[in-house]
């Protein structure tokens, strides 16, 4: 009878231990599964911060080149002479983008019909003592004497990586060429002053048309031609600021999942079949000489 109940409880201790180690690999099983949970969040977590880091710098690398550009339009050098036979205006926007935006003259610049992404350019005297004058890529062979800088800035497909860039196209020798990668949209207003009173007909270096506050932004396709003797209240004499937004975006796998809502330049919300990031980053550039046209 003794032997019979040590056997039994030997069996009964055998079963204890074999449930506790049950539980034992059912409890480390749980925890590998929330330390690779962990692990795997962590690595998508960090891929996305990066992700969204080199947006943020890439975006402010763009609107930082732009700012430095398109502020000087129409700047020329103190006590530089007139140049009276300069028929070209200092400042030209396109609502749907430059149907030749590698067109040798500035005059010569057309608008696309169509949708389309916003393009612009400017020209300046990029002449100070001591220092060659460069355009947006810093090339400066093919700068003329007289010193004009010209830059056109628009978005086309890069043919290395196959992403919507912004470009830039300059006057100092060569082609265009891919400022920053991964801009998907760019959208432009132009902020007009407030009507004054016409001191003469505007020519080239004369001070701005209009004067006073930006009362109002507006595309570039509702901005009236400034001629010299007829200048409507909404031309490009009267503009006295530039609006950039570009739409930046990651590459593609930064998201954790596809369709990520953004707000676009619009201010739309939207969202793709993808799974990139996607931000709208804007800045608004002050002219430091207002845009005039030429002499008749």
């Amino acid at each position: 009878m003794r032997m019979d109940r040590l056997r039994h409880d030997r069996r009964r201790q055998a079963g204890r231990s074999l449930v506790e180690i049950m539980v034992a690999l059912a409890i480390a099983a749980v925890i590998l599964a929330a330390i690779l949970i962990t692990v795997s969040g962590t690595g998508l977590s960090g891929r996305r911060y990066d992700a969204q880091a080199r947006l943020n710098d890439e975006g402010q690398v763009a609107l930082s080149l732009m700012n430095r550009h398109l502020r000087m339009a129409g700047f020329w050098i103190p006590g530089s002479p007139v140049q009276s036979l300069d028929s070209e205006d200092m400042l030209r926007g396109c609502r749907n983008g430059f149907n030749n935006p590698t067109a040798a003259n500035f005059a010569n610049l057309s608008c696309a019909s169509g949708a389309g992404n916003d393009a612009i350019a400017v020209r300046y005297d990029g002449r100070q003592p001591g220092i060659t004058p460069t355009d947006c890529l810093g090339a400066s062979a093919g700068i003329p004497a007289d010193g004009w800088v010209d830059n056109r800035f628009y978005i086309a497909q890069s043919p290395s990586t196959g992403n919507p860039a912004l470009y830039c196209r300059g006057n100092g020798g060569g082609g265009p060429e891919a400022l920053v990668d991964n801009v998907e949209a760019m959208r432009i207003q132009y902020g007009i002053a407030a009507q004054g009173t016409l001191s003469d007909d505007p020519v080239v270096f004369d001070p701005p048309a209009y004067g006073g506050r930006t009362v109002r932004y507006l595309n570039a396709d509702s901005i009236a031609s400034c001629a010299s003797g007829s200048t409507p209240a909404n031309s490009w004499c009267a503009v006295t600021s530039i609006r950039v937004c570009l739409l930046m975006r990651t590459e593609d796998g930064a998201a954790d999942e596809p369709n990520t809502p953004y707000i676009d330049c619009d201010g739309n919300t939207t969202s793709q079949a993808d799974r990139r990031i996607r931000r709208a980053m804007v800045t608004t550039i002050s002219l430091r000489n207002r845009t005039s046209v030429s002499a008749p």
